[in-house]
């Protein structure tokens, strides 16, 4: 009769041979992580950066771990945003039922620096994945049209920018390339809104439209009709981008800064406003 021995591994070896299982890849910080499929996912940063143990991410994915089941009867998918020492960002994609073994070398907001950006920069992987692809496909888009004068296109991607900002409560002081991926950003984008808008004296600082119980933040749609430092506009429902209280008489309230000096001033509908 043949006798089969179970082995016990020791716990020291057991980490040993957890660590060889992991990716060759440098360990990465985690900047954030999601679960769900394209269109409904749920943000799971918190969860994920809790359980790393000894500077290691091992766990099965499934709905328990994460927290729930955002899309039933789904295969759903993991995903995590890290940055490398090197300051690289990658994206780590795990079907549900999949083993993660993934050294970490930190998570949220302990970013190692940038590359490329200017330095490091605490609005790095602010960003879900999908819209910091979508930001950094701006950003680019920006770069070029700038490089070419492009004084068409330049605005219009400035103001994606500048709505992605708005979503994320990022202040719009905040220069594009501290947003943009390391591997993307350029220091000679400049702060914001010196060159990233291409006018030093004139700064729109926050625009309102609407009456005093309902209004709707114009702020990132002056910035872009910004023109040579200079702001014309005809103050409307079509070029506030609608009508937050119908029917009734709006005002356009605008917070600006003109060479250092802060100002208000208050629009009628149906009036032009000019600044300087």
């Amino acid at each position: 009769m043949r006798i089969i021995k179970k082995i016990v591994v020791p716990p020291a070896i057991w980490a040993l041979m957890l660590a060889m299982t992991v990716s060759a890849a440098q360990a990465v910080t985690i900047m954030c992580a999601d679960y769900g499929v394209e269109g409904n996912r749920i943000d799971v940063t918190t969860r994920v950066l809790a359980m790393v143990q000894n500077g290691y991410l091992n766990f099965r994915v499934t709905n328990y771990d994460l927290g729930g089941d955002p899309a039933p009867g789904q295969i759903k998918e993991f995903r995590i945003r890290g940055r490398d020492r090197s300051g690289y960002i990658q994206d780590y994609n795990f079907h549900e039922k999949d083993t993660v073994n993934l050294e970490v070398s930190g998570g949220a907001q302990n970013f190692p620096p940038l590359r490329g950006g200017g330095g490091s920069s605490q609005w790095q992987g602010r960003l879900s994945p999908d819209d910091q692809d979508r930001f950094d496909n701006y950003y680019t888009r920006w770069l070029t049209y700038r490089s070419e004068n492009n004084q068409g296109e330049v605005p219009s991607m400035r103001n994606r920018m500048l709505e992605v900002y708005n979503h994320y409560d990022i202040p719009t002081s905040v220069p594009f390339n501290q947003v943009a991926s390391p591997n993307v950003a350029q220091p000679e984008a400049g702060p914001y809104p010196s060159s990233n808008n291409g006018y030093n004296d004139l700064r729109i600082l926050q625009g309102t439209y609407g009456t005093p119980s309902h209004s709707i933040n114009v702020t990132a749609r002056l910035q872009a009709m910004v023109s040579n430092g200079n702001l014309s506009v005809h103050v409307n429902n079509d070029s506030m981008g609608g009508d937050p209280a119908p029917g009734k008489h709006k005002d356009l309230v605008l917070v600006y800064s003109y060479r250092s000096e802060r100002r208000n001033v208050t629009v009628p509908e149906s009036e032009d406003l000019r600044i300087p």
